[in-house]
């Protein structure tokens, strides 16, 4: 169905001078103001529910919030009145960041006792800003009348609906506080978003880059318009259209035959798309991505406007989101920042990823470990904010997306409301949520393995690239989430470092080696690295309880001149956030201590030892045999919104010509989460000849065969016959 609305601000944009676009602003509200006694009538606002002991904490994190935003408002030349937010123009950092901020400030604006001291200024302060901002939105929209900064009015975009759908719903909360040009051209804005998906089907991908965000962000106008304007002749059509996209979201291959009756239709019936790998993993940014899978909160939040409206939700936003969740929460630390298995191209500490899971997931789907996630992150967040006075959560080098104070504002708006609006789920306590989240999983599809106890986090990726990745406990401020973890850096002249590309594979988890090692998992692997001119053999091995184990072995497939070696790497954050961390990190060796500074302008420093074994602040203790010696690059800028800092336990400077077939090197390392740098750490290696190595290492025996062919040898006393790529983990005999 085609809009029926004449859109007339298309045209005036188009009008030169600020008189004539005034005047042609003046003609088209003349026809459009009666509409606001009918298919611009905004459905009047379910009365909340009382304060509670979840939405308390939002609503402050808010009010201190008003002091950030106040000295980043500016008063908007082309229009009386209106207000925009840190920068005008009209694309996606302008835009968005001023739709979040109109919902955290339409929030405060109508809801909660609010706290002028707190904020720094009056609450009718408040609510005249939140008036202009909205103003400013909708005036600058396709479908009203002027352009932004930049000469261009915002609309009809990737990601505009989303925009649309914060700054209509900011509106909506406040919409008796707003006159009657402005809601007549947030009506307008809304709605014409929400049109373009009338016909439109749902973006369909899955490998690399998913749309299912996408699809749930645009689902967010769509909903909003069935549910705020209940007297418009499309809004039926928008109550299907928000299910399509809804239902298309977080979709797999099984859903196309899925006969299950979801919203008076079969799921197969509404499936066009699949959007999710079938272990409800998910890809986005050529990754697997923790935080694009913990985007099922955008169909959740629809659940917000329909309840506002007193509607019932469509069944569609919960399609397939406990799966996700599942997932999600075995990704998800105590302190509500993820694991990221296949590396962090945003900032690693996004708290704000699991407080929005764990927040609208613990009442919708009646999910304790969920509550126990929001309070872990929530929490977190507010000892982040605890550093700054004026309301933010962050230092400006600890995020590489320009808007994330902004997008905190909406998180705590949204949960503010989900709070009123449902009440305090129960959580679990936070052991009950651990055992949940603890255990080995493979996720064959995306491309990864991981083994949780209450000691560590293991995991290996072999698909995007490769990487390994061992956190202490929960600790996501320690372990840095390095596309090239333990897999390291190989220079080669004349040949590319690329990301190392799979050939073959083995996961084994190692419950089913036996009863003896019912937790942790050990993968075996060859991969092509530097342009195909070495390749590299690697096993890992997380075992029961904490200790971990890397075998690697380089070897040239033709005549090579080798740079540098630098694998076996354990990537270490080392940050200026105190009091969260200290800014330095203690490494131990043979040779004493070494403290390693964080931030500071000074340029980088690589440490080289001629050591076996290291501790890095009594949190990570390593031991290695390897060809090469240990070293700690110190650095101490940030990039990427992290500072990282790399040991490497097998590093080789002008390693020189290795010819082809030729071992480059070998190195077998232990790690230890949570060792103290006191405790004496051992390990025995023993070569089984070929491509056989055997391991003994904190009371187990590992054996490996990283050939193509059948190994047979003796190691510890033992003999052991391995089928290519295997591996055998049995408990060691006592001595």
């Amino acid at each position: 169905m085609k809009p029926i609305i004449p859109l007339l601000g298309v045209v005036c944009a188009t009008v030169a001078s600020q008189g004539d676009r005034e005047i042609a602003m003046q003609t088209a509200m003349q026809q459009e103001l009666p509409r606001l006694k009918d298919i611009y009538r905004a459905t009047t606002l379910k009365s909340l529910g009382p304060e509670t002991r979840g939405s308390r904490p939002y609503y402050r994190l808010l009010t201190r919030y008003v002091r950030y935003v106040q000295k980043n408002l500016h008063d908007w030349p082309n229009d009386r009145g209106a207000k925009f937010h840190k920068v005008d123009r009209s694309d996606e950092m302008a835009v968005r960041q001023n739709a979040t901020v109109a919902l955290g400030f339409a929030v405060l604006s109508a809801f909660g006792d609010f706290d002028a001291r707190e904020a720094g200024v009056p609450r009718e302060q408040v609510r005249a800003d939140t008036a202009a901002l909205l103003r400013y939105l909708s005036v600058t929209h396709v479908a009203n009348f002027l352009p932004t900064g930049d000469g261009k009015q915002w609309g009809d975009a990737w990601q505009s609906a989303f925009w649309a759908g914060i700054a209509g719903q900011a509106a909506w909360l406040v919409w008796e506080q707003l006159d009657d040009e402005t809601r007549v051209m947030v009506a307008r804005m809304v709605i014409h978003e929400a049109n373009r998906f009338n016909m439109r089907p749902p973006d369909d991908g899955e490998w690399e880059d998913t749309k299912a965000e996408e699809n749930a962000w645009n689902s967010e106008v769509i909903a909003l318009a069935r549910c705020m304007f209940q007297a418009h002749p499309n809004a039926m059509l928008w109550h299907e259209r928000a299910i399509i996209y809804m239902i298309n979201s977080f979709s797999t291959k099984a859903d196309r035959d899925d006969e299950t009756l979801v919203d008076g239709k079969r799921v197969k019936d509404w499936i066009t798309t699949t959007c999710i790998h079938p272990d409800h993993t998910l890809e986005n940014h050529a990754r697997v991505h923790p935080d694009y899978l913990g985007t099922f909160t955008l169909n959740l939040r629809n659940a917000l406007l329909y309840e506002l409206a007193g509607l019932e939700a469509p069944r569609a936003m919960f399609h397939h989101a406990a799966d996700c969740f599942g997932v999600f929460q075995h990704l998800t630390a105590m302190n509500g920042s993820c694991f990221y298995v296949n590396g962090q191209d945003w900032w690693p500490h996004r708290h704000d990823v699991p407080l929005m899971v764990g927040g609208l997931a613990g009442p919708l789907l009646r999910d304790r470990n969920a509550a126990r996630m929001e309070r872990g992150a929530l929490g977190w967040l507010q000892k982040m904010h605890s550093r700054f006075d004026d309301g933010r959560a962050y230092d400006r080098q600890e995020y590489n997306y320009d808007n994330a104070e902004e997008e905190l504002i909406a998180r705590y708006a949204e949960l503010y409301l989900a709070h009123r609006l449902f009440g305090d789920p129960p959580a679990a306590e936070p052991r009950e949520a651990l055992k949940a989240q603890c255990g080995t999983r493979v996720f064959d599809i995306g491309g990864f393995v991981t083994h949780r106890t209450p000691k560590k986090f293991a995991s290996f990726a072999w698909v995007n690239g490769a990487m390994g990745l061992v956190y202490p406990s929960d600790d996501t401020w320690f372990t840095a989430p390095y596309e090239r973890g333990l897999v390291g850096r190989i220079v080669v002249e004349g040949a590319e470092d690329a990301p190392p590309k799979l050939e073959a594979r083995n996961v084994i988890p190692l419950r089913q080696l036996g009863k003896r090692a019912e937790g942790g998992f050990a993968f075996v692997g060859r991969f092509a690295r530097c342009e195909g001119k070495v390749a590299q053999l690697l096993a890992m091995i997380s075992l029961p309880d904490a200790p971990v184990v890397y075998v690697e072995r380089l070897r040239a497939r033709e005549d090579v001149n080798v740079k540098e070696v630098a694998t076996g790497i354990v990537a270490i954050l080392n940050e200026d956030a105190k009091p969260l961390v200290r800014n330095e990190r203690r490494v131990w060796t043979v040779t004493g201590e070494t403290v390693m500074r964080g931030a500071a302008d000074e340029p980088a420093k690589r440490h080289v030892w001629e050591t076996t074994w290291a501790n890095v602040d009594d949190r990570m203790g390593l031991i290695a045999q390897a060809s090469g010696k240990m070293a700690y690059l110190e650095n101490h800028t940030y990039r990427h919104g992290r500072l990282q800092q790399d040991l490497a336990t097998n590093y080789l400077p002008n390693a020189g010509i290795k010819k082809g077939g030729e071992v480059i090197s070998n190195a077998v390392v232990g790690l230890v989460p949570n060792a103290s740098h006191t405790q004496p750490l051992s390990m025995q290696v023993e070569d089984l000849g070929g491509n056989g190595v055997g391991v003994r290492f904190r009371g187990w025996v590992i054996v490996i065969n990283f050939g193509s062919s059948q190994v047979r040898g003796k190691a510890f006393g033992r003999e052991f016959t391995l089928a290519p790529l295997a591996v055998e983990v049995q408990r060691a005999r006592q001595s």
